[in-house]
């Protein structure tokens, strides 16, 4: 069996001790030997559980989704870097194909796309504003982008380390676009299944979805730093 140590899984936990077990254990099938490394900021017994199962635990006060990624992506050894939310929603068995899509460089960023229709675990609400995203997305930047806020994406050390991640919040999933995009950046989105989230969420749709607003509109209009007008993307439907 092949075996995935070239990979670093970061996984951002906030009290998800009922689903971290199973995510991990997913992980360790579908991507035997890659490094796990969950960023907790939990008061509950994620960490603990966690640990038993031979992930690195980082604990970090609670700065935000951004900002946990970022500290997993600092202390990753792996030329691949991925992450995935560890509340079940994701199934790691995607992660794998993602995984495979950039080790095999048909991709520098591989992406989950969740919308082929609306997910069974995704309320009304925040479908709707997922789209509203997605749209603002592809207009102000100029590239078809279906899901801008899966939280499964997987990219190259080399990607990585062109792209400018500052972001602590929400915004960190957008981040990662408009720098694959302003670095030329191979972007590939490939269907996943997503599930009904185990636990109560901490997403807040209407302060989130402002942020994310906000973000791309400054981002598109008073960054300093351009958008090359021959970045590719490459859609992978499967």
């Amino acid at each position: 069996m092949k075996d995935y140590r070239n990979v670093s899984v970061i996984i951002p936990t906030l009290n998800e001790e009922e689903s971290i077990g199973s995510v991990i254990k997913g992980i360790r099938e579908n991507l035997p030997d890659a490094e796990i490394i969950v960023v907790d900021s939990s008061d509950d017994r994620t960490a603990e559980i966690a640990s038993s199962l031979g992930a690195i635990v980082i604990k970090q006060s609670r700065k935000g989704y951004g900002a946990a990624i970022r500290a997993g992506l600092n202390m990753a050894r792996g030329s691949i870097l991925a992450f995935m939310d560890g509340d079940g929603t994701y199934d790691p068995s995607d992660l794998k194909r993602l995984v495979d899509l950039v080790e095999s460089g048909r991709a520098d960023v591989a992406t989950g796309l969740r919308f082929s229709s609306k997910p069974i675990g995704m309320s009304i609400v925040r479908y709707l504003g997922n789209l509203i995203i997605n749209l603002l997305f592809s207009f102000l930047f100029l590239r078809r982008i279906r899901d801008t806020q899966t939280g499964m994406k997987v990219f190259s050390r080399e990607a990585y380390l062109k792209m400018r991640l500052k972001e602590d919040g929400m915004s960190f999933s957008t981040e990662i676009l408009t720098e694959a995009c302003r670095n030329c950046l191979r972007i590939v989105e490939t269907n996943i299944k997503y599930y009904t989230r185990i636990g109560v969420s901490k997403l807040n749709p209407f302060k989130d979805g402002i942020r994310i607003f906000l973000f791309m509109i400054i981002n598109r209009f008073c960054s300093s730093r351009p958008f090359s007008k021959s970045a590719r993307l490459e859609t992978n439907l499967v």
